[in-house]
């Protein structure tokens, strides 16, 4: 025989069910859930990784500026790159050849007749 109360007693079963549900919801996909913290920690990551190498190239910088500023030879070749010359120095133009583009050197394992 079946209990006639059966489904009544069932109801606060169903409604406790239905509160977890809810909460493990909640605490999963809200702003501050579980889920957000795991992306904000990936997040974090990679910022890290990015400041990181940031402060790398900014200590590459750092040394150049300085060899920029104190030595003679870094100066000089930065002043060549710019196409500067020094007093005293003449420069000396070779225009390119008009239609002879540049030639691939010869195969070293051709055969000649």
């Amino acid at each position: 025989m079946r209990d006639p109360n059966r489904k009544k007693r069932r109801i606060p079963l169903f409604i406790a069910a239905g509160l977890v549900v809810a909460a493990l919801f909640i605490s999963l996909f809200r702003d501050t859930g579980i889920v957000d913290s795991w992306r904000l920690r990936r997040t974090e990551r990679q910022l890290r990784g990015e400041v990181e190498k940031l402060r790398q190239e900014n200590a590459l910088l750092k040394r150049t500026v300085e060899d920029l500023r104190s030595n003679p030879a870094v100066i000089e070749q930065e002043a060549r790159r710019l196409g500067l010359i020094k007093e005293g120095e003449n420069v000396i133009v070779v225009p390119p050849r008009q239609g002879a583009g540049p030639q691939p050197p010869p195969k070293p394992d051709a055969h000649r007749p």
